[in-house]
């Protein structure tokens, strides 16, 4: 995301948005209550019966709305923003922005530190990679979003699985896999137990780049998410949100197993908030509009604040937590 313009006495901060990911920080921005502006289309005000019996006409024009609600899709990183006209024709009438790529928007609202923090980490180009796990019965392949994990596909070799054939066709089944990996073209780790990722890039040979193996014990989205937790695809990690976020999650659950320095649930986490102990606040991106005292509370004795996306498996284990947990400076009685 590209800023042209910021300039917190007005609230206003005018962005270019350059890639899909962007689509993500945006729908943590924007909230109920604020102005967006920007061009978009609408359907022709004057049209003849004649055209309206036909697909309408639309037309590009400048708006401003007040937000009602949004939505955003999940791994097609489409956003849309719906709200209430308030500037431009038919005003008063509702209309919904579709966020795309090179749309230049101006946001107006109370801008928070939490805001703004995710304004700045937009800035920053984070690739998205893909993680392959396989062996000699089945591959997996995901690619791992800012926000989440998409399994793309799922394939078993006919050594197993329901279409089980009695003969394992191996060039067959890496055939399959080789086209896959071809389709995303994404920076890849290739994971598994036994010998078949060796077996595999000896078969692609110069067909595949910018790819690292390694091992894990696991198979399919399990072996994902183990080669995640354990560090496996670091060299892809330090730049990918959710494998920093599945990776604090796991050590708050690791801290709580050993009775650490470590709290969890809003009632426990707002004592400490009160108290001043809290290093690190983590809490569900769904939750910041509603705990936003709690964020300010924080804030002020210089904690960090870690927001965490619901649509992977660390923001659901947070979830059983009560979406809030904290890492403390000291635990108090």
């Amino acid at each position: 995301m590209k800023i042209l313009e910021l300039d917190l006495k007005k609230g206003i901060a005018r962005l270019l948005v350059q890639s899909e990911s962007d689509c993500w920080h945006l729908y943590n921005i924007i909230e109920e209550g604020d102005f967006l502006s920007g061009y978009t289309f609408r359907s022709k005000k004057d049209v003849s019966d004649k055209i309206r019996k036909k697909k309408e006409e639309k037309e590009r024009v400048y708006i401003k709305i007040e937000v009602t609600d949004k939505e955003f899709h999940e791994f097609t990183d489409i956003l849309r923003i719906r709200g209430k006209i308030v500037e431009g024709e038919e005003a008063g009438a509702y209309h919904t922005f579709s966020i795309e790529t090179n749309m230049e928007i101006k946001i107006e609202k109370e801008w928070k530190e939490h805001h703004l923090k995710r304004l700045r980490e937009s800035q920053e180009i984070k690739p998205k990679f893909a993680i392959l796990v396989m062996d000699d019965d089945e591959a997996t392949l995901a690619v791992i979003h800012e926000y989440g994990i998409e399994e793309k596909f799922h394939i078993f070799s006919d050594k197993c699985g329901k279409d089980y054939k009695g003969e394992y066709n191996e060039k067959e089944y890496y055939g399959q896999i080789l086209r896959k990996i071809k389709e995303i073209n994404l920076p890849i780790a290739i994971v598994g137990a036994g010998f078949a990722k060796e077996k595999f890039i000896s078969f692609a040979k110069n067909e595949i780049k910018n790819y690292f193996v390694d091992s894990v014990f696991n198979s399919g989205t399990a072996g994902v998410y183990e080669a995640i937790k354990r560090g496996v695809v670091r060299k892809f990690m330090e730049e990918n949100r959710v494998a920093k976020e599945i990776e604090i999650v796991e050590k708050i659950l690791e801290e709580i197993s050993k009775n650490g320095n470590v709290a969890y649930g809003k009632e426990e986490v707002e004592k400490y908030a009160e108290a001043g102990a809290i290093e690190k606040l983590i809490l569900l991106n769904s939750l910041v509009r509603n705990e936003e005292e709690l964020i300010k509370k924080a804030e002020k004795t210089g904690a960090d604040i870690i927001f965490v996306s619901e649509l992977h498996e660390g923001g659901k284990k947070l979830a059983a937590l009560g979406g809030i947990a904290a890492f403390l400076r000291y635990k108090i009685s």
